[in-house]
């Protein structure tokens, strides 16, 4: 009996944390499941959504994209897409191929752009590093690029990932596009990936912060 007692008393101790691990899983889907109401009940994007989706849909720069958005009639919600999309907010950020910083403009491109709206080429190319210079000519070959494809938001973003030369290429061709405004088929799986990601962001932007 005595022995009996002391194993008793070890199966007891050996099984006490049982039922704190228990009542810490209870609590966890308790509060799991009433996140989850609050999630999927409130508005659309308000509350503790906005307050989720806000932290992987930022608006870093906001005062800048504001400005040149407005300077070259471009929607705020494109700007932050493309930026997003493009660096994820980093300013120093260098693809592969070569194009730099938030809006990944390209050096050629850059310097075509100074000297279509300043006349010359006033910045080097370590300039596309600052956030202001950046951002400014990358949303002022955004407008110029809509404006050059009637305002097709699909059709201009290919054209920022893919080049003009490319586009126009494929507008002319009747297995991509049946009117030559409009492009129906995308050849390259990036460039269509790409699309595809601009205008989610941009609706999300849209949702969260300007309706």
């Amino acid at each position: 009996m005595k022995g009996w007692w002391r194993m008793s008393r070890v199966d007891k101790r050996k099984t006490k944390g049982h039922g704190c691990l228990g009542f810490t899983f209870t609590l966890t889907v308790l509060l799991a499941a009433l996140f989850v109401v609050l999630f999927f009940t409130t508005n659309l994007f308000g509350g503790i959504k906005k307050q989720i989706y806000g932290v992987f849909y930022p608006r870093n720069y906001s005062e800048q994209v504001s400005c040149y958005a407005a300077e070259f009639n471009v929607d705020e919600p494109l700007v932050y897409a493309v930026i997003r999309t493009e660096s994820g907010f980093r300013e120093d950020v260098e693809s592969y191929a070569g194009a730099i910083g938030l809006m990944q403009l390209m050096p050629s491109t850059f310097d075509w752009l100074q000297e279509k709206l300043e006349g010359d080429v006033i910045y080097t190319t370590d300039s596309l590093k600052t956030a202001d210079v950046n951002i400014r000519y990358g949303t002022y070959f955004l407008a110029l690029l809509l404006d050059r494809y009637d305002g097709n938001l699909s059709t201009a973003c290919a054209a920022y990932n893919a080049g003009t030369t490319t586009v126009d290429g494929w507008l002319g061709d009747t297995r991509y596009s049946a009117d030559g405004r409009t492009l129906s088929v995308i050849p390259y799986a990036e460039t269509e990936q790409y699309i595809r990601r601009i205008e989610k962001a941009e609706q999300m932007y849209r949702e969260l912060y300007y309706n």
